[in-house]
């Protein structure tokens, strides 16, 4: 469950860190990892990182994220 606490840096939370993915997603629609990977680092900082990963794997469960392994990208899926 994500519950926030009193020393959560919301800047670098999970839920900002989905959120900048899925709308860098919904804007291209399709995009490469390193490249999603790097646009998270660089508006969120090296903690983004930590992040990023968990964030993929919540868009995955949702259903909002598809990867494809032979172009490494990553593409929004709306249902």
């Amino acid at each position: 469950m994500l519950t926030p606490r009193k020393h959560l840096n919301l800047d670098t939370s999970l839920l900002r860190v989905l959120s900048l993915i899925l709308r860098e997603l919904q804007k291209r629609g399709v995009c490469e990892f390193d490249k999603l990977r790097a646009f998270v680092i660089r508006r969120v900082g090296p903690d983004g990182e930590l992040s990023f990963l968990p964030a993929l794997d919540l868009l995955f469960l949702l259903g909002r994220a598809e990867y494809h392994l032979k172009n490494d990208t990553l593409e929004y899926k709306a249902d």
